[in-house]
């Protein structure tokens, strides 16, 4: 091989066609529970949806490990070597040996626990589909693509095994008892298109070159990326886990439908960040810190004006909200999702915060927030669950997510210094306030009895009032989409 096709790679898109790629796909993911929840909620009731829930968060636990946070590992050592096509290899395959080893360990006592757990052996068909999961997750070497910037890819491929799914939700799941089938289309959703990663792969890379595979590097940097990727998917998922345990099915299939609005929630608000973490490793590889700092603060920027917007509009329209997504029987949902708005953000505040830390090299400092949060969720919802169930779990991830921004933001506070100039908190605050406030006039005065109506009126009014207010105010963020728009189809 010669050396021009040695290094050569794939082209690495702009930032912004990244940004409108990945919230395309953000959009998919919240148009396709959109449509699915409120058909499956009524088709399975509470109990189905929550056997299913349990399942996937359990099963989750066991990918975490298996996956020994390559997730982010992989995105940043990828990221640094991209444009060197033998070294991407390389780092690649001893990549893949390492999830090999890991995930085979992992599955021998993912199937010791079907028989030994009784929470798992009571729903072991339906374990067993989720246990698919595990191996698709380890091998869909989604961080590679992720690291070569493939946003465009990533979003085709995910919309089509989407749009799948989504059809053989409707053929298939016409009755209470077919929860097993509902749990084998999650995984198929969620992890199917990873097959296709595995066969692009070889275009990518260079398989057939005969390295000297070195995987006893990667072993000491790992580490901290095990511990903080182990902790943080624990932690997301701990309140279903132990409403699983510590209350009933039904209860799961309650929260459920509150953890997955906020799931979608904090992919919509983190639309942009999920695409900085491979630019700011190449800045930060390249030496490029001032770009690094504008990017992070056009993306806290990002997040405070879409949070200043989704933390009212979840307060004022919850209970249709949940009405509408998922019938009368899930009524009890409406306070929990009320509340979670506060989670959405505070959690797609972190995740940015997070990826400065990485880039960084700060892996220890953000492994050890993560270890402390994962134990703070695990005591708050020990505490919080027997006494108010399902709003207990919601207050309980609020606030844990809450305090793992004070401590990030401590760790952060000299970089923060440096760009607090670039973020405009008070102006979204301001600006959010004023549209509730007229928001909650305007539904005071003005029964609304229609819940369809009651949301977009509530939605539009508030949207025209937030969006003038952040004008007046000067919001960098919302003045340089509205810049560029004019500049695009006005002129200069």
């Amino acid at each position: 091989m010669g050396k021009h096709d040695r290094n050569k790679t794939v082209k690495i898109r702009s930032v912004k066609f990244n940004v409108v790629m990945n919230m395309i796909l953000t959009s998919s993911a919240f148009l396709f529970p959109l449509i699915t929840i409120p058909y499956v909620s009524r088709i399975l009731s509470p109990r189905g949806m929550g056997a299913v829930a349990f399942a996937q968060s359990t099963t989750s636990y066991f990918s975490l490990v298996a996956l020994l946070g390559i997730t982010n590992y992989g995105v940043k050592v990828c990221a640094q070597v991209r444009n060197d096509r033998s070294a991407l290899s390389k780092t690649v395959k001893e990549l893949i040996v390492i999830l090999l080893v890991s995930t085979t360990l992992v599955f021998i006592v993912f199937v010791m626990c079907l028989f030994f757990v009784p929470q798992f052996s009571s729903e072991r068909l339906l374990f067993l589909c989720f246990g698919l999961s595990i191996w698709l997750s380890s091998f869909g070497v989604e961080w590679f693509y992720q690291a070569l910037e493939q946003y465009g890819y990533i979003t085709v491929r995910n919309l089509c095994f989407k749009l799948i799914s989504l059809i053989l939700m409707f053929v298939f799941i016409k009755h209470q008892g077919d929860y097993v089938l509902y749990g084998l289309i999650i995984v198929f959703a969620g992890y199917g298109s990873n097959v296709l990663n595995i066969l692009r792969l070889g275009k990518l890379i260079d398989f057939h070159d005969k390295q000297r595979l070195n995987i006893k590097r990667h072993f000491k940097p790992m580490r901290w990326y095990v511990i903080a990727s182990v902790c943080s998917g624990m932690y997301i998922q701990v309140d279903i886990v132990l409403l699983g345990f510590l209350g009933t099915q039904s209860m799961v299939g309650l929260y459920q439908l509150v953890s997955k609005i906020k799931t979608v929630l904090v992919s919509v608000v983190n639309s942009v960040g999920n695409v900085m973490l491979p630019r700011l490793s190449y800045y930060q590889a390249s030496d490029k810190k001032g770009e690094a700092g504008q990017l992070i603060a056009k993306n806290i920027n990002f997040v405070l004006v879409l949070g200043g917007m989704i933390i009212p509009l979840l307060a004022i329209c919850s209970r249709p909200i949940v009405l509408i997504m998922g019938g009368p029987n899930y009524v009890a949902s409406a306070r929990p999702l009320s509340i979670v708005g506060f989670a959405a953000v505070f959690s797609a505040m972190n995740i940015v915060l997070g990826n400065y830390l990485i880039s960084r090299n700060a892996e220890k400092q953000w492994a050890l927030v993560n270890l402390a949060g994962l134990i703070l969720a695990i005591i708050s919802n020990l505490l919080l669950i027997p006494l108010l169930g399902i709003v207990g779990a919601a207050l309980s991830i609020t606030i844990c997510e809450g305090c793992m921004l004070i401590m990030r933001g401590y760790i952060c506070r000299n970089f923060l210094k440096l760009i607090i100039r670039q973020i405009d908190f008070w102006q979204v605050v301001v600006s959010s306030l004023c549209a509730s406030a007229i928001v909650s006039v305007f539904l005071h005065f003005l029964s609304v009895h229609n819940i369809f109506v009651f949301i977009v009126a509530s939605t539009a009014i508030f949207m025209v009032i937030y969006g003038i207010a952040l004008v007046v105010t000067r919001e960098r963020f919302v003045n340089s989409v509205l810049s560029s728009l004019k500049k695009k189809y006005i002129g200069r």
